[in-house]
């Protein structure tokens, strides 16, 4: 197949930038579906962009206008954050007739928080315990609101009555929420690409997330904190490079090994490309999985040209927006495309 006449499209947010880096350092024509109020930040990109198509809200992806204008492109969509987040997921599942890359339908296991836990307990990962009862909450925990929020609007509290204030200060309805004990330890997330051509899972690089004033609380000294009693957010404002000790690796391949079997069987063809594995280190070097992201994650964005671990694999720079590319391009070559695409 002719590679120019395949054009990689995507959302203007998230990480936008590296998948279109991604793609033309691999031949690719690009398109953005950009929103308005962001047209003079993507300009600055230009030599990135082919096409812009530019709309009010990132939910008029779905308008057969947009559908058709990407159609006329050849486009394939690569699905981020946004996309999750600003997009009716039963549009794309079943209205949406521009192919996606990867398993469009596994986008609602990680957006479900029930369905998420069962792929986790399907693949054996070790996870901390879900309060299903807000009177069940006994020690600290962590609650969630739903959607890829970034981390917006998540809290600690101590027990029941503590959520209920919170929540209740906060507006929230307690079926809302998803509460989840909290481990105390060093959060990693680990960014993992399978390829259904050869049937490899490679691990592309690894971040911890930096949250805005749940970060920021620990340069305050104690007297102040207890004086001022701060509103913690952990809003993500940006991401730490980090590597692991060689002697945790298998773990963590092991884990990623066991998503990508589990997701085969749960929500077949199970996971296609990028995917993050999100936990944390306890005390005693536990290590429990939280959350998984089934897409490319905002942590990737450190590494545009490559990190330590794709160097042990590539000779070569190679982002998780390039490893997408050139997924798509060997599937083309070898007319395998269908095996990428929903």
């Amino acid at each position: 197949m002719d590679l120019s006449k395949i054009t990689i499209a995507t959302l203007g947010s998230h990480s936008a930038l590296q998948i279109l880096r991604g793609a033309k350092d691999e031949g690719f024509k690009t398109a953005l579906i950009c929103l308005k109020r962001r047209v003079n930040l993507y300009r600055r990109f230009n030599k990135l962009i082919d096409e812009m198509l530019i709309v009010e809200s990132f939910s008029e992806v779905a308008l057969p206008e947009i559908q058709e204008r990407l159609l006329s492109l050849n486009a394939i969509l690569i699905p981020h954050g946004s996309l999750i987040e600003y997009t009716d997921l039963e549009t794309i599942e079943k209205r949406f007739k521009v192919p996606i890359f990867g398993n469009k339908y596994i986008l609602r296991w990680e957006a479900d928080r029930e369905l998420k836990e069962r792929l986790l307990r399907e693949a054996g990962a070790k996870t901390p315990r879900v309060h299903k009862n807000i009177d069940d909450v006994n020690g600290t925990v962590i609650v969630k609101l739903p959607g890829a929020k970034g981390g917006k609007g998540y809290f600690l509290a101590s027990g029941p009555d503590d959520v209920r204030a919170k929540i209740k200060t906060m507006n929230l309805n307690e079926k809302e929420i998803f509460i989840q004990e909290y481990i105390l330890g060093v959060t990693v997330y680990a960014h993992f690409f399978y390829s259904p051509l050869t049937n490899e899972l490679e691990l592309i690089s690894i971040d911890r997330r930096y949250e805005t004033n749940a970060d920021g609380l620990g340069r305050l000294p104690a007297n102040i904190q207890l004086a001022s009693n701060p509103k913690l957010s952990y809003l993500v404002v940006g991401n730490i490079p980090i590597v692991l000790r060689e002697s945790l690796l298998e773990e963590i391949f092991g884990i990623g090994d066991g998503l990508v079997e589990a997701s085969k069987r749960l929500v077949p063809p199970g996971f296609i490309g990028p995917f993050c594995i999100e936990g944390a280190y306890d005390g005693d070097g536990n290590f429990y999985v939280f959350e998984f992201s089934a897409r490319i994650v905002a942590g990737t964005n450190l590494y545009v040209y490559g990190s330590p671990y794709t160097w042990l694999i590539y000779d070569e720079p190679m982002s998780m927006g390039r490893r997408i590319a050139r997924e798509i391009r060997r599937a083309a070559e070898e007319r395998k495309l269908e095996q990428l695409l929903t």
